[in-house]
């Protein structure tokens, strides 16, 4: 999608599933005295008769998509593409275009004196364009009632009716994205609307700057890396790339009451990438200037034995951020993040004493902030014609880490939680810092009174809150392509099967707000998008480098990331996650017989190759007739990964906890995060140190 014109009023994304009522609030907006742009009825406009989109859609599915007046059957085109994701997936190549071309349009001739504009369209998050807006809102209702209102309004099967709904997001995952879930299940909204409202009214602006940054001064002109680019060409290859860094990072450390470490660093840095057919030649450079980047082209290019590229003017790509920043931890002065470190060290203190007086042995409280600027000019030769870009990104990164261990003349336990976003210093409300070194803290106390685990074969439920763990490793690192195309990975070659039980839908997501994985582009200048890995059960994709697209002959997925200037990019994640099914978790603990309940998980292995898996288990309970009985420690979990992935019968509609971590792979370490809802894995094998149960299995 294009960038939005500038205009001189706020635009509010608007979404919702299908049948959840999003049209009945658009009219809503409307009565407020908002301009409507709707996506439905722009796609009606694009296929209109004697239009390209018209045309278009009859050469890809034939004249059975045409009705005996030459208009679109649009009931045969639903019917058609729900049930087929590669004509669903045609359709959508062809009319997304028009229809946000047309959309642009139409903001360009609102009048100045609009009040706003709402964007009505069903995709916005499949589209990876929630973070376009000056707001985002989602309208959510129960699904039996979407159902019911589905079957009535289209004349739908129940069967065919859940099918369209399960072809969109889940609402859990549209409330990742939204500023505002608005429930519409018949209550009333007026008073809902009014405070969302105004609340945007008041503060769009604001947020706009925050989202469509202002291009920051860049440490070479459009000119220079043209000309870089141009001399790293001039002997032949068919793909060019400047990588500039700039990065500045603090970070303290508190042990035991002491601050022991602060520290700070700046760094500066260059890398230049050339690739032909096959082979790369790549060199970093620490604080170039101008000549010394020219030379190091000219170096690279010596080998090549071709022409010089026809290097278009590079022209800079403004890409917004989904985690816009409103207190830069550049700016914050250091008192201020000592202090922070303090008050986290003492909640720590107060809190234990409360829980248990005097079992608390030990504090560590650190705190971190990384903000990286890049620049990223590059050259690509396709059919024999080139073309250059230039984008940039502004990434801030906070985190606050806290380590309580407690004793009790025994056994020593520890207790650990992170608190970290893509966010500047307005991440550290009282009531996040608190939450945190509660959290912490209650984990230390809880352990000395767990009782050892049992070993055995068991059913497992892993609640929403000990986060996605399991799918980053030992589903996640198998769906990247560099590991799928060297043959170590147990999904290698499996595109198009079936590697999952019927709703298991894993999908890795760039645009998510504020999460640890989010940013506007990845290390090659391309915009993050949000990639469906697994649908269904079935392996719809993997994520995406430029080198290894070109060899799988498909396009970049935005996760091209590397550590620093100094490494090249490889398909990583982002954020990924299991989607959501649609049991309550309670649902799923209370009909659990006998077996292990994990809330947190802790680190662990994986053999890519195999899938086979073993993980640490944080904070876990041994559960029976559906009831958590006592606590559980030094408790293992150890599996396959695609067997527990088509082995999943149950799956909860709570997504909503991300762990956070970084994620190394190659001697690079990115920053991650990964989430899943409550599921049922029928069959793990658990690692403990007490007697052996006799397995259920």
């Amino acid at each position: 999608m294009p960038p939005l014109p500038p205009t001189t009023f706020p635009i509010l994304g608007l979404t919702g599933g299908i049948a959840a009522g999003k049209s009945f609030v658009a009219k809503r907006m409307v009565e407020r005295g908002w301009a409507l742009i709707d996506a439905d009825a722009l796609a009606r406009e694009a296929v209109q008769p004697g239009g390209e989109g018209l045309a278009a859609l009859v050469a890809a599915f034939g004249p059975s998509c045409l009705q005996p007046d030459g208009t679109l059957d649009r009931a045969w085109m639903a019917t058609h593409v729900f049930a087929d994701d590669g004509a669903r997936a045609c359709l959508n190549a062809i009319l997304h275009p028009l229809i946000e071309a047309l959309l642009v349009g139409r903001l360009e001739a609102l009048p100045l004196g609009t009040r706003g504009a709402v964007l009505d369209a069903a995709l916005w998050v499949e589209r990876g364009r929630a973070h376009h807006f000056d707001a985002f809102w989602t309208v959510d209702a129960p699904e039996d009632l979407r159902l019911a209102r589905l079957m009535a309004r289209d004349a739908l099967s129940r069967e065919a009716a859940l099918t369209r709904l399960r072809a969109q997001a889940s609402a859990p995952e549209r409330a990742l994205h939204a500023d505002l879930v608005i429930p519409n299940d018949g209550r009333d909204l007026t008073a809902i609307l009014a405070g969302a409202e105004a609340s945007l009214l008041s503060n769009w602006k604001v947020r706009r700057a925050r989202t469509w940054r202002a291009p920051m001064p860049a440490p070479f002109t459009a000119d220079q890396l043209r000309e870089i680019l141009t001399a790293l060409l001039n002997r032949g290859g068919d793909y060019g790339e400047i990588f500039v860094e700039r990065r500045r990072a603090h970070a303290l450390g508190m042990d035991d009451g002491r601050m022991e470490d602060v520290l700070a660093s700046e760094t500066f840095g260059a890398s230049l990438r050339l690739m032909d057919g096959e082979t790369t030649r790549f060199a970093d450079l620490i604080a170039p200037g101008f000549d010394e980047l020219l030379e190091a082209a000219h170096t690279l290019a010596a080998p090549g034995t071709g022409g010089q590229a026809d290097i278009p003017a590079l022209s800079l790509m403004v890409h917004p951020t989904p985690s816009p920043v409103e207190r830069d931890p550049g700016h914050v002065p250091l008192d201020e993040k000592v202090a922070l470190v303090r008050r986290a060290e003492a909640l720590a203190r107060s809190h234990a004493e409360t829980l248990r007086p005097g079992a608390l042995k030990q504090v560590s409280a650190g705190y971190g902030d990384n903000t990286q600027r890049v620049w990223i000019a590059a050259a690509e030769c396709m059919d024999g014609t080139w073309s250059g870009r230039l984008t940039e990104d502004h990434r801030t990164q906070v985190v606050l880490r806290v380590n309580a261990t407690a004793g009790d003349g025994q056994q020593l336990q520890s207790g650990y939680q992170a608190l970290g976003e893509t966010r500047g210093f307005e991440l550290f409300t009282d009531e996040a810092v608190t939450h945190t070194v509660h959290e912490a803290v209650r984990l230390a106390m809880q352990a000395l009174d767990a009782q050892p685990a049992p070993a055995g074969t068991f059913p497992v439920v892993l609640s929403s809150s000990a986060g996605g763990t399991m799918i980053h490793e030992a589903c996640g690192h198998g769906l990247e392509a560099d590991l799928a195309l060297a043959g170590m990975s147990a999904f290698a070659g499996k595109l198009g099967q079936k590697v999952a039980a019927e709703g298991v839908t894993i999908i890795d997501d760039g645009t998510l707000p504020h999460k640890r994985g989010s940013q506007a582009i990845d290390d090659e200048g391309n915009p993050v998008s949000r990639v469906v890995l697994i649908e269904n059960g079935v392996l719809k994709a993997y994520l995406q480098s430029r080198k290894t697209s070109r060899k799988m002959a498909t396009e970049p997925t935005g996760n091209g990331r590397r550590e620093s200037y100094r490494h090249l990019p490889i398909p990583r994640m982002r954020n990924t996650f299991l989607a959501a099914g649609s049991e309550a978790p309670e649902a799923i603990l209370r009909d659990l017989d006998r077996g292990l309940l994990v809330k947190h998980m802790g680190g662990g292995q994986v053999d890519t190759v195999t899938g086979n898996f073993v993980f640490q288990v944080t904070e876990g309970y041994w559960v029976e007739n559906g009831e958590a009985k006592y606590p559980v420690k030094n408790a293992t979990l150890s599996g396959c990964g695609p067997d527990v992935l088509k082995g999943l019968t149950r799956i909860g509609s709570d997504l909503h906890h991300f762990d956070i971590g970084t994620c190394g792979k190659d001697g690079q370490g990115v920053p991650v995060s990964d989430a899943l809802p409550t599921i049922l894995c029928p069959a793990l094998v658990v690692g403990g140190t007490a007697e052996p149960l006799p397995s259920v299995i």
